[in-house]
């Protein structure tokens, strides 16, 4: 008897809850709203606004992996080469005046014309235009510029001397230790120059999404 009433009430209890949550609808219905789409004038006069601030059209969300079309530059994908060669040709020409000399010297040589190579093709063909800017990210991307051609200019210097060296004075030591010091010169500018770069895109937000690029052919020439 006991067995039975307290299968009795576990199944009045069973349906008193099943009541409860089934007497009522728990999920709300979503509000829909109307959007209504802008007319023509107001996209023209948004696009128009927006040219005047600099701001470049925002490009459409990708699915999966983007191709080098997506990207409003590619100066931030090239820049990267110029700043890690240069920096590894000073260290392996600090390297080589001790150890590893001629082995190093090749690479010092082949690390150096990289870099090179990198800050030429990050400074002419893959340099975007700006509009828009404050004048902080004015002087900024001045002194971006400065140390980029620093840059440019030392690791020209930098690869003739190596060159010099390595094959018409043997490597010999003052004309190896020139070399390295020159280096050194071009791996601190680039190293300037990425510092001021990193402040415009993150810190003045030029460059993300297309930000205050005048958007075109990633092959246009350096100009401001």
């Amino acid at each position: 008897m006991k067995r039975i009433l307290k299968t009795f009430i576990i199944v009045l209890m069973a349906t008193g809850v099943a009541h409860a949550h089934g007497g009522a609808d728990h999920k709300k219905k979503k509000e829909t709203k109307k959007i209504e789409q802008p007319t023509t004038e107001q996209a023209e006069a948004h696009d128009h606004s927006a040219h005047e601030h600099g701001e470049a059209q925002k490009p459409q969300p990708v699915l999966g992996q983007a191709s080098f079309d997506d990207f409003p530059s590619l100066h931030p994908m090239v820049v990267h080469f110029p700043i890690a060669l240069l920096l590894l040709a000073a260290i392996s020409a600090l390297f080589g005046l001790f150890v590893f000399k001629e082995p190093l010297s090749w690479v010092t040589i082949f690390l150096a014309a990289g870099g090179l190579l990198g800050a030429y093709i990050a400074g002419n063909y893959v340099h975007p235009h700006t509009s828009g800017l404050s004048d902080n990210a004015e002087w900024l991307l001045t002194e971006h510029e400065r140390f980029a051609d620093y840059t440019f200019w030392s690791a020209i210097a930098a690869l003739l001397l190596k060159l010099v060296s390595h094959f018409f004075l043997k490597r010999k030591f003052w004309s190896e230790a020139l070399v390295a010091l020159v280096l050194i010169g071009s791996a601190y500018s680039v190293s300037q120059a990425g510092h001021f770069g990193a402040q415009l895109t993150h810190l003045e937000g030029v460059g993300p999404q297309g930000n205050f690029l005048e958007t075109g052919a990633h092959d246009d020439n350096h100009q401001h």
